[in-house]
C-alpha cells in the first residue's frame, strides 16, 4: 500500500515511512491524479483542480511542473510513477497500491456473500472495507465532490453491514452500527428507520421513540421535510402495543376431577411443573387451568408444544418461535440463545402473561423460556421426572379416582361404564377418552364387550396407544422386559416384591425401577413403594398392541 486517501492524504515514501503532505498544492495535485489512476489528465484540468478555490496564476503551468518534480522526488520510482507527455500527466498505480481499491474489492466480496446468504463472510468483508477509513476522504484538501462520494460510500457500506448483522441475528451489533452512522450522518433517513426497528426489536421502545424524534428534528431543521414512509412505519410499530396473543388450545371437553391440583395451580406463583405417565392428563390439566386463569393475564396466554417426548425443540428454535409470535420480525431475531432469551425476558418484563410449555424434555430446553418477572405464570408439563425447576411448585399427576373416571365417561357418552372396564382403564384419562370415543359410535351396553386390554387399545380414539408408543420408544429392550415382568405384581408394590419378580440385587432392581419412573411409565410412591398400571404392563408384552409404536412415533414426530 503506497497511497492512503480515506482520511488525510498519506504516502509511503522512499524511506518506507508514511508521510502526510498536508494541504499543499502538490498534495492537491496528487489527490487529483489519484482520483484518476493510470489515466492521462491534461495540464488544463490539473491546473483547474489545483487552483479551484482561487484564480490560477500566470505561472500555473510552470508551478505545475514544479509540483510534479516535488512529487517525483517524494514517491518511490518517482520518475516512472508520474509520467508526462506534452500537455498532460499520468500517475501509474499497480494493484493494491491505493486504499480505495481494497475497499472496492472487499465491498464486492461482501455483496456477493450477502446475495448467497453467507452473512458471516459478508459481515467480515464489510468490517474490513470500513476499516480503511481514517476520517474524511482527502481531509484538508479541496476535493469536495470526491469527499462527498466517499462519505456516501461509507454510509452505504455501514447500512449494508447493519443489514447483514440483522440477518445473523446480531441485533445489538446492528443497533450500534446504525447509532454511530446516524450520529455521523443525521440526515440519513434510511439508517434512522433501521435503527428505530432494531431498537424496537431489542425491546428498547423508549430509545426507539427518542431515535425517531431525533431523526424528525434533524430532517425538519436541516431539510425542512417530514419523515418518510419507512421511518414513520418503524415509529408506529414501536409505539403500538403488541396485540395480546390468545394461543391456548381448546379446553378439554368433559374435564373431570383434579380439584386439589387446580387449587394448587391457582394459588401458585411463578412456575408450576406437572409430571406424570403418558396419557395421565398433564396437558389437559395445564390447558384447563390456563383457561380458568386467563382473565388474570390480560397481556396474553401463550402455548408452545416443546415435543420433548418425540423431537424436542431446541431452546434457540423455541425462543425464535415465541419472539416471532409476539411480533419480532424474523430479520431482527438475535443469533444466539442468550441474546434471544434476553430479548424474550425484556419483552415480557412489563407484561402479565400466562405461558404453557407442553411436553418439556428438561431444564436446558425450558430455562431460557422462563419469564423473569413476578407478574407472569408458567405451567410446564413433562413425562420426565429426573429434573426440576428451582422454586417451581411440582404436581405429580396420578390416575383419576373411580368416581371421577365414572363421571368422565358418563359425561362423554351419556351412559354409565361397566365396573370391569372402569377398573381396566385404571383412571387413565387417555384410555377413558378412547373408550368414550368408541362407545359414542356404538349402541347402548357396548361397554360390556370391552373386557380386555387389547380391546381397549383397539378403540377408535387410539390416543392412549400413541402416548405409550412415544414413551416406549425411549425404553431399552431390557426396560420393556422388566416392565412386562412387573405385571405379575399388584397395582402397588414394594421394591422387595420387584426384586423377587425381576431377579438381581436390590440395588440393581432399584435402579431399574427408578429408570422406569424417570421415563414416566411407573409411579414412585412414599416409603419405597411403586405403582404400575395394567394397561402399561400389557402394552410392554403384547405383540398385537405394541407394533403400532413405530407408526405412532413417526406420526407424532
Amino acid at each position: 500500500m503506497l497511497f492512503h486517501t480515506l482520511g488525510p492524504l498519506e504516502v509511503r515514501g522512499r524511506d518506507g515511512e508514511v508521510h502526510r503532505l498536508g494541504n499543499s498544492k502538490a498534495a492537491t495535485l496528487l489527490a487529483t491524479l489519484l482520483r484518476h489512476p493510470n489515466a492521462w489528465l491534461t495540464s488544463a484540468k490539473l491546473i483547474e483542480a489545483t487552483w479551484q478555490d482561487a484564480a490560477a496564476p500566470a505561472s500555473a503551468e510552470s508551478n505545475l511542473k514544479t509540483y510534479v518534480w516535488q512529487l517525483r522526488r517524494a514517491l518511490p520510482e518517482g520518475a516512472a510513477r508520474i509520467e508526462s507527455a506534452p500537455g498532460r500527466y499520468r500517475l501509474r498505480l499497480g494493484h493494491g497500491e491505493l486504499d480505495t481499491q481494497h475497499v472496492a474489492e472487499r465491498a464486492t466480496v461482501a455483496r456477493a456473500a450477502t446475495a448467497t446468504g453467507d452473512f458471516d463472510t459478508a459481515v467480515a468483508a464489510y468490517e474490513t472495507a470500513l476499516g480503511w477509513w481514517r476520517g474524511v476522504a482527502f481531509e484538508g484538501l479541496p476535493m469536495g465532490c470526491a469527499a462527498e462520494e466517499f462519505a456516501e460510500l461509507r454510509g452505504q457500506l455501514r447500512e449494508e453491514l447493519a443489514d447483514a448483522q440483522l440477518a445473523l441475528g446480531r441485533t445489538g451489533d446492528a443497533a450500534r452500527t446504525l447509532r454511530a452512522l446516524t450520529e455521523d450522518d443525521p440526515l440519513r433517513e434510511t439508517a434512522w428507520a433501521s435503527l428505530v426497528r432494531a431498537l424496537h426489536a431489542l425491546g428498547r421502545r423508549a430509545e426507539a421513540v427518542r431515535a425517531y424524534r431525533q431523526a424528525s428534528q434533524a430532517l425538519s431543521t436541516e431539510l425542512g421535510v417530514r419523515p418518510g414512509r419507512a421511518l414513520n412505519s418503524a415509529y408506529l410499530a414501536a409505539l403500538e402495543p403488541a396485540r395480546p396473543r390468545r394461543e391456548l388450545p381448546r379446553d378439554t371437553p368433559w374435564f373431570t376431577g383434579r380439584t386439589a391440583d387446580l387449587h394448587t395451580i391457582r394459588r401458585a406463583t411463578g412456575v408450576v411443573l406437572i409430571d406424570g405417565q403418558p396419557g395421565i392428563g398433564k396437558s389437559a390439566l395445564a390447558v384447563h387451568a390456563a383457561h380458568t386463569l386467563a382473565g388474570a393475564f390480560p397481556d396474553g396466554q401463550l402455548f408452545l408444544d416443546l415435543h420433548g417426548s418425540t423431537r424436542p425443540l431446541t431452546a434457540f428454535d423455541a425462543l425464535g418461535t415465541q419472539l416471532s409470535r409476539i411480533g419480532v420480525p424474523a430479520a431482527l431475531l438475535p443469533g444466539t440463545v442468550d441474546e434471544r432469551a434476553a430479548l424474550w425476558r425484556c419483552e415480557l418484563a412489563h407484561r402479565r402473561v400466562l405461558l404453557v410449555l407442553d411436553d418439556a424434555e428438561g431444564p436446558g430446553q425450558v430455562a431460557p423460556l422462563l419469564p423473569a418477572g413476578r407478574d407472569c405464570r408458567t405451567l410446564i408439563t413433562t413425562r420426565s421426572r429426573g429434573w426440576h425447576v428451582d422454586g417451581a411448585v411440582r404436581i405429580g399427576l396420578g390416575p383419576l379416582s373411580t368416581s371421577d373416571a365414572f363421571a368422565l365417561v358418563r359425561a362423554a357418552t351419556g351412559e354409565p361404564i361397566g365396573e370391569a372396564l372402569l377398573a381396566l382403564c385404571g383412571g387413565i384419562p387417555a384410555a377413558l377418552r378412547d373408550v368414550s370415543t368408541s362407545l359414542c359410535t356404538r349402541p347402548p351396553g357396548a361397554s360390556k364387550k370391552l373386557a380386555t386390554p387389547c380391546q381397549v387399545f383397539g378403540c377408535a380414539g387410539d390416543g392412549y396407544r400413541h402416548a405409550l408408543a412415544t414413551a416406549f420408544a425411549s425404553l431399552s429392550p431390557a426396560g420393556r422386559s422388566a416392565l412386562h415382568a412387573l405385571g405379575d405384581l399388584p397395582g402397588e408394590f414394594a421394591s422387595a416384591d420387584a426384586v423377587h419378580a425381576l431377579g438381581g440385587t436390590p440395588d440393581a432392581v432399584r435402579r431399574t425401577l427408578e429408570a422406569l419412573v424417570d421415563v414416566g411409565v411407573l409411579d414412585a410412591l412414599p416409603h419405597g413403594r411403586y405403582r404400575g398400571h395394567r394397561l402399561v404392563y400389557h402394552y410392554a408384552g403384547c405383540r398385537e398392541c405394541a407394533p403400532a409404536s413405530a407408526t405412532a412415533v413417526a406420526r407424532v414426530a
